[in-house]
């Protein structure tokens, strides 16, 4: 084949291949012996069907077949020849250029950049220090996770703490509205998970009592149809439980994996300082490449960037349950955070360009058995065999982006042992 490199701009390369004569006529050839055998047509036995009343019945499918075929027949060969690492999937379009057989691919890579300094990075950080206060909040989360949600009393009211078991339905100008019902909504009173003056009505209530309430919508309310609008809810209070904690003792510490309360705040002083640790290597890793991003130039290719954005996007509309949201609502809610998730995704993208380019200089490769490895500690740590995890990523093709993410943490580790970490005094 030959194989042909044009830079069209930093991040855009475009491939111009000519496939020989011999090797289209091989495929072209294949293509009507599999429709020779399979093709039914009107007057002509199985097997027997002429080349030209072929190619007049199947016409535009043996061109595209034939398209499809060449492209994932040679792709793979024609990139590794032309020194060209996609970081999307090419764009094929074939020319028309007489007898010969020629397509072009485009393709987004990540540019060249020139980086003059990297090791030394000065990042300063706060010492790592366990409080007695650290150590007592994490069991206060502990207390909560073992609370015990006790009815109330049927002549006691709400209050703060309480988990309440509430069904509502709201009306507008005396409307029922369609989307505005719950038969069975909970939730903790104090927490601010609802409009103030729906929350604040449910204080005192009692299990079985109905009360109205009118609540106040802001402008800037996500739910386009009821922002800016006063809705009249219909409260009624189904159960309240009261959280009681457990005391703090030997039998809670046994209960919870531990010997005694002495021991258990021990093995917490060692979880907690073991997270700050994380989180200021964390921290550490962050600072190296807003210092390293600040001083270089780089262009984030464009189609990368909306694939980025878009999968932050989805992410988002999953995690924000948008299913209930109408077209008016989830376009509104879209616009709100597209730019700001565009930025993040630029900002990673050329924290992976940097990546990259170190690991190139610096000759960060990956090593024979750092997968095998990798999937062994996912295993550990989720508690599920290391066959079915290598199942699970070998069955949705995540090893290649495994293998990116391996390398990429071995660059930032090697960076965060060649910067210069001061504490904090």
């Amino acid at each position: 084949m030959k194989v042909d490199v044009v830079d069209v701009d930093r991040v855009t390369k475009k491939i111009e291949v000519e496939v020989p004569a011999d090797k289209i006529t091989e495929i072209t050839e294949n293509i009507y012996g599999e429709l020779k055998r399979q093709a039914k047509i009107k007057g002509f036995r199985p097997g027997k069907i002429p080349k030209s009343i072929l190619t007049t019945y199947y016409k535009d499918y043996i061109e595209d077949e034939l398209k499809r075929r060449v492209i994932e027949g040679t792709m793979s060969e024609v990139l590794s020849e032309a020194n060209v690492k996609p970081v999307t999937e090419p764009i094929a379009d074939f020319v028309e250029d007489g007898d010969r057989f020629v397509y072009t691919l485009l393709c987004e890579v990540f540019p060249d950049i020139e980086i003059s300094s990297y090791k030394g990075v000065e990042v300063e950080v706060d010492a790592i220090r366990v409080t007695d206060d650290d150590i007592d909040k994490r069991i206060e989360q502990m207390k909560e996770l073992y609370a015990e949600m006790i009815p109330r009393e049927a002549d006691s009211g709400a209050r703060k703490g309480d988990f309440i078991i509430v069904k509502y339905k709201g009306y507008l100008d005396g409307m029922p509205m369609k989307d505005v019902y719950s038969e069975a909504y909970p939730l903790e009173l104090g927490t601010s998970q609802l409009m103030p003056e729906f929350e604040s009505a449910i204080y005192d209530m009692k299990k079985g009592e109905i009360k109205n309430v009118d609540v106040a919508f802001p402008d800037d309310y996500q739910l386009k149809d009821i922002a800016g609008k006063t809705l009249l809810f219909e409260i009624e209070i189904k159960d309240i439980r009261e959280k009681r904690l457990p005391d703090m003792n030997d039998e809670f510490a046994k209960d919870v994996n531990f010997e005694n309360v002495e021991k258990m705040k021990e093995s917490l002083k060692a979880e907690i300082e073991k997270e700050k640790l994380n989180s200021r290597k964390q921290f550490i890793s962050n600072k190296i490449m807003e210092m390293l991003a600040s001083n270089i130039d780089i262009q984030v290719p464009k189609r990368l960037l909306a694939k980025h954005t878009e999968a932050m996007l989805e992410e988002a509309k999953t995690r924000f349950n948008t299913e209930h949201f109408t077209e008016e609502d989830l376009k509104a809610f879209q616009g709100n955070i597209r730019a700001d998730f565009e930025k993040k995704a630029a900002e990673r993208i050329k924290s992976d360009i940097i990546l990259a380019r170190i690991a190139e200089i610096e000759g960060i490769k990956l090593e024979d058995d750092d997968v095998h490895n990798r999937m062994k500690k996912i295993a550990e740590e989720t508690k599920r065999p290391f066959d079915e995890v290598k199942g699970i990523y070998e069955k949705y093709d995540f090893i290649e982006g495994m293998k990116i993410s391996i390398v990429q943490q071995k660059t930032m580790d090697f960076l965060m042992e060649n910067a210069n970490i001061k504490e904090k005094q």
